[in-house]
């Protein structure tokens, strides 16, 4: 009868008491038959097997997209918080009951006992909490704050003659109104280059008149597709300005499952440019034109500009100046997380004939960083590669790998060097080793190593990563990402000399937009049952 009133029994130990309760809420009050207490702790666990057999059906992908969830995680951690206290009050609490005046060494081995309880509950809030801070401080969240980047303009690309080195103004706050002359540009002039692209109309003239809808034809709407400029930036130590040395574009079609990864040469020049600010790199494209041709210009009706000087309505340098010249333009694009990254999207998308949805770009030690976070990477190599390349941070060392043919697994400085590797083969071979790597990166990036990984993975991200792509689309993400059969995507590089049969006065190859286009309408065009031979035969294994 005592027993049954919640008195409790003697002789029971306080410390095992505290144990029962650390492994099962309430089997601790059990134990000092404390059966009232019992059922209060031990109510709790219908509702977590409840929610561990849910989430037990629950998808892997599914899961991790709730992990990537803001919302999600701030009630986790709640939950995670009141769980704690139950926790410790089941391991607690029973001691108490039986334990009064007991020795203090007993009180240490509960208090032990209590901060074991504890520590997992510690590692969830630290993850939720690191979590949830990157994605709220990488990813869009609704209101954001541009970037406004302070460092020097770049260094234009060297030619025959030194050029005066300056800053381009935001062409949001300088009138435009004098170049708007639409005649060919100097890569059209007779004698220069092939001679049917003499025959093409001149940039400003025909690629600004037609739309995006005419470009894609009447089979694409862009409803069902997700497209991502990706950027790989090469600022590190003794460099300055940031250059996109790695442009990416990469696609896929939601209902087919088919994706492609467009390449595009970090040499390419006068790609032609969004008619709003078409005629921004006047004044860049007069001091590269060559000073032979310069010296013979002349301004008889004085307005201060070349008589015989035509602008081109296009960027005149290398493609992969963009970013650093436009990345302070906040007046022309105010709502962008960042504005280089935009015009270096709006550019892409006049070339390809394409939507692109967000952008995301990363420099060199935050590839490492990431690369590492994923625990490697596994990377397939077709021939010997023997390289050292500079180091991605500020005092290291510098990188050197000595590959062989057949499956490698690179850390974040052997990957890196790797992907930078140029001197044993073309720029282009380059190229196409980033978009591979790209592809062993994704498939690395699975949704039970992002769930397992996840905080270093965040930290990573957070420390080096900038995009517009919102938070709320991360799960889709996830979920597309999960379904890819990384053996079965097209990896296409623009490279010469079939996409760039025109060279420009400084040898730098120049697109054709129609050739370009066509190959990324056939990628886009790919049925559910088409089958890309690009992955199978490359060193894009994985």
């Amino acid at each position: 009868m005592t027993e049954l009133r919640g008195e409790p029994t003697t002789g029971r130990s306080g410390v095992v008491a505290a144990l029962l309760g650390a492994l099962v809420p309430g089997l601790g009050h059990a134990y000092i038959r404390r059966w009232s207490g019992a059922l209060l702790m031990a109510a709790p666990l219908v509702v977590v097997a409840a929610a561990v057999v849910a989430v037990g059906r629950m998808p892997k992908v599914e899961i991790a997209g709730l992990l990537v969830t803001p919302s999600f995680l701030r009630a986790m951690l709640a939950v995670n918080v009141l769980a704690l206290v139950w926790r410790v009050a089941a391991t607690v609490d029973p001691y108490r009951l039986v334990a009064k005046g007991g020795r203090s060494w007993n009180s240490t081995t509960v208090v032990l006992i209590a901060l074991m309880v504890a520590l997992p509950h510690l590692v969830v809030a630290r993850y939720t909490l690191d979590a949830t801070n990157t994605l709220e401080t990488v990813f869009v969240t609704g209101e954001f704050t541009p970037i406004v980047v302070l460092d020097e303009p770049p260094a234009l690309t060297p030619t025959a003659e030194p050029v005066e080195v300056f800053e381009v103004s935001d062409p949001a706050v300088v009138s435009q109104a004098r170049h708007g002359n639409n005649r060919k540009g100097s890569i059209f002039r007779d004698k220069f280059g092939d001679p049917e692209a003499v025959a093409l109309p001149p940039i400003g003239a025909y690629w600004q008149r037609k739309g995006l809808a005419e470009l894609l034809g009447t089979d694409y709407d862009g409803l069902n597709r997700l497209t991502i400029l990706l950027v790989g930036g090469d600022g590190g130590p003794g460099r300055s300005g940031n250059r996109t040395d790695s442009i990416i574009v990469a696609t896929l079609d939601k209902e087919t499952g088919k994706s492609a990864v467009f390449g595009i040469p970090r040499n390419m020049t006068h790609v032609p440019l969004p008619e709003r600010w078409s005629t921004a790199f006047v004044e860049l494209e007069q001091q590269l034109t060559p000073w032979q041709i310069r010296r013979e210009w002349t301004d008889e009706d004085g307005d201060g500009e070349p008589d015989q000087f035509v602008p081109c309505h296009c960027f005149p340098d290398q493609i992969n100046a963009i970013y650093p010249f436009t990345r302070k333009w906040v007046d022309t694009y105010p709502d962008e997380v960042d504005p280089g990254l935009a015009a270096l999207r709006d550019t892409l998308e006049i070339m390809l004939g394409i939507e692109i949805d967000y952008y995301a770009m990363v420099d060199m030690s935050g590839f490492v960083r990431v690369v590492n976070a994923l625990g490697g990477v596994r990377t397939y190599v077709t021939s010997p590669v023997q390289t050292d390349v500079s180091p991605a941070e500020e005092g290291g060392e510098w990188i050197e790998i000595d590959l062989s043919p057949g499956w490698n697994r690179l850390d974040g400085h052997e990957a890196l060097a790797y992907v930078r590797e140029r001197h044993s083969s073309s720029d282009y071979a380059r190229m196409k080793r980033q978009r591979c790597m790209l592809k062993a990166v994704a498939a690395q990036a699975d949704p039970f190593t992002i769930v397992t990984r996840f905080s270093q993975i965040s930290r990573a991200i957070r420390s080096a990563v900038r995009t517009d792509i919102p938070v709320e689309l991360l799960p889709s993400l996830l979920k597309h990402g999960a379904s890819l059969d990384f053996n079965d995507i097209a990896t296409i590089g623009f490279v010469p000399p079939y996409y760039t049969p025109v060279v420009d006065d400084r040898g730098k190859p120049t697109p054709d937009l129609l050739r370009i286009q066509a190959m990324v309408r056939w990628a886009l065009n790919a049925e559910a049952d088409t089958e890309f031979a690009t992955g199978r035969e490359s060193e894009c294994r994985v």
